[in-house]
């Protein structure tokens, strides 16, 4: 382990025990996502939309302006 306890992976018991404490909570939680969409509210329907189909894919566009030669022929002999 490196010089911080903190670091690296929680232990799974801890995963299951946050989920054992917020289960109660689902029946709540549905709902008051169910009443921000129904409001129209942008932030309940983006997370909505994150869960149900996941994040879109980020495209990166890249622009080169001139051509970078892979290697010099000066290089070479």
């Amino acid at each position: 382990m490196a010089g911080n306890q903190n670091s690296g992976r929680k232990p799974q018991s801890e995963d299951i025990s946050m989920i054992e404490k917020l289960t109660p909570l689902d029946e709540i939680a549905f709902q008051k996502l169910k009443e921000g969409i129904e409001a129209g509210e942008f932030q309940y329907i983006k997370l909505f939309l994150h869960f149900r189909f996941g994040k879109p894919k980020q495209i990166s566009e890249v622009t080169i302006n001139q051509e970078q030669p892979l290697f010099s022929l000066s290089d070479i002999g």
